[in-house]
């Protein structure tokens, strides 16, 4: 009778590996399923056009809609225009504290104005750094206001608009969902 009950515990398992291992080789072997996906834009504006259909294959790439871009045209040239200024300014502290550091190395200047001008230099140079920053953001911000699809796939909605309003900080609207392929 022992013998018997230690074949079974084996038979047991081996029957349960079986089955174990055979449903995991049908879940694995199954065709992945298409995934829905929501699409809206990552910054706030007006939509101006969608450029897809329901039912319409798109690629990687693939224009779906698009944003008003004046707005986003009009930071990115401000911040532009400031960055500029910014780098004109410390070029000029730079020639400055050049100038001064000459100056005290001829002993015509005392240490308290090398100071200053490095201070000033110093300053210009987080200045442009900050601006150039800003300028960056603003292309970042230009750039999602055209929604592209991001994989290849299918529309199956379009609940967007030309008109609608996206905010994404109240809950981005979803304006085109494509199954992925």
């Amino acid at each position: 009778m022992d013998a018997i009950m230690k074949i079974r515990p084996n038979k047991t398992f081996r029957l349960v590996a079986c089955v174990m291992l055979t449903l995991m080789m049908s879940v694995a072997m199954k065709p992945a399923q298409a995934a829905e996906h929501r699409l809206s834009f990552a910054v706030s504006g007006v939509v101006v056009s969608v450029n897809v259909r329901s039912g319409q294959n798109v690629k990687t790439g693939d224009v779906l809609a698009v944003m008003d871009q004046t707005p986003f045209l009009a930071r990115k040239r401000a911040a532009d225009a400031a960055a500029k200024t910014a780098m004109l300014v410390l070029d000029l502290a730079e020639v400055k504290v050049n100038q001064v550091r000459e100056l005290f190395d001829a002993l015509s200047t005392s240490q308290e104005e090398v100071d200053k001008a490095e201070t000033a230099f110093a300053n210009a140079q987080s200045g442009y750094e900050a601006a150039a920053a800003k300028a960056k953001i603003r292309e970042w911000k230009l750039q999602r206001a055209t929604l592209r699809a991001s994989f290849a796939g299918k529309v199956t909605a379009v609940p967007g608009y030309a008109g609608m309003v996206v905010n994404v900080r109240a809950g981005g609207k979803t304006v085109v969902v494509v199954n992925s392929k």
